[in-house]
């Protein structure tokens, strides 16, 4: 019998804090999102109904900031307290932040417990089905280094595609890495958007209509995956119900919904994409 006890510790970005999870031994550092001068801890001084309403009544774009090494220290020193010898971090990917470079730089500063990060390369619903596995492995009796290697297996057979309504988000918060490619398009194109291998943010099959980008992404995933022994399917979306609702029509091609799991936006992400985004993922289990 294993004498660890293993703390999973992701962010506000990965939306598991809206997973309804009974997992006691996941920890959620907050992202914050500033709108001009006021600043707001994600999920705790600003709930997604109110962000995503902000940003659709006042059109502004606002900006986004990661925890800080203090932040970070803290809460390692919260699980410290209940008694936890090591922990897992799975922060946002570092092709779209800078959090995982900062703590890796300070590493040094996070003592007396085993402390282990990982680049995931997701983020949203995506980096929070990670965070579940992880914390279900926890109670399997897995050790760290097993539970590293499957959150890699997981990521490295991980593709992430979505949709937005509005590119001018992820331009002006400087997230699409291509965004060259698309600037003389702005208002005509619905793109296909994926996340590419170093997770970043590109854009890959410039659309003229929702009706059709919706198709393209789920023949997608359908082909990428028809051959497949077992898949996790991941969905994430704004606040735009009726964007939503027609995206489950067309996933509906690909399996039943129940085998989805579909999960929010958090704010700290839709200050990046804006209200009218979905995104579908799928992991490949087994071949």
């Amino acid at each position: 019998m294993m004498d660890n006890k293993i703390a999973i510790l992701t962010d506000t970005t990965s939306s598991v804090q809206y997973s309804n999870h009974t997992y006691d031994n996941i920890f959620v550092l907050p992202h914050t999102v500033i709108f001009g001068s006021e600043e707001y801890v994600d999920g705790v001084d600003i709930t997604n109904d109110e962000f995503f309403r902000r940003i659709v009544e006042e059109d502004v774009i606002p900006s986004t900031s990661q925890p800080s090494i203090g932040q970070t220290i803290e809460i390692c020193e919260e699980i410290k307290r209940q008694g936890y010898t090591d922990i897992i971090y799975l922060p946002i990917s570092k092709g779209i932040s800078s959090t995982y470079n900062s703590i890796v730089g300070s590493i040094d500063l996070i003592e007396g417990i085993n402390f282990k990060v990982v680049d995931t390369k997701a983020t949203a619903v995506h980096l929070g089905f990670m965070a579940l596995e992880a914390a279900r492995l926890t109670k399997e009796n897995t050790s760290v280094e097993e539970i590293i290697t499957y959150v890699e297996h997981l990521r490295d057979n991980l593709h992430i595609y979505f949709m937005v309504d509005d590119l001018k988000y992820l331009i002006k918060n400087g997230r699409l890495s291509n965004a060259a490619g698309f600037l003389g398009s702005l208002l005509k194109i619905k793109p296909v958007l994926e996340f590419d291998d170093e997770g970043r943010i590109i854009g890959t099959e410039k659309i003229r209509t929702t009706k059709r980008t919706m198709e393209t992404i789920v023949n997608h995933v359908i082909e990428a995956t028809k051959d497949c022994k077992k898949v996790q399917y991941t969905v994430c979306h704004g606040f735009d119900m009726e964007l939503l609702a027609k995206f489950k029509e067309e996933l509906k091609r690909i399996t039943d919904l129940e085998n989805f799991l579909i999960l929010p936006l958090p704010s700290v992400i839709g200050a990046h994409v804006g209200n009218g985004v979905v995104s579908v993922g799928y992991f490949i289990i087994e071949e």
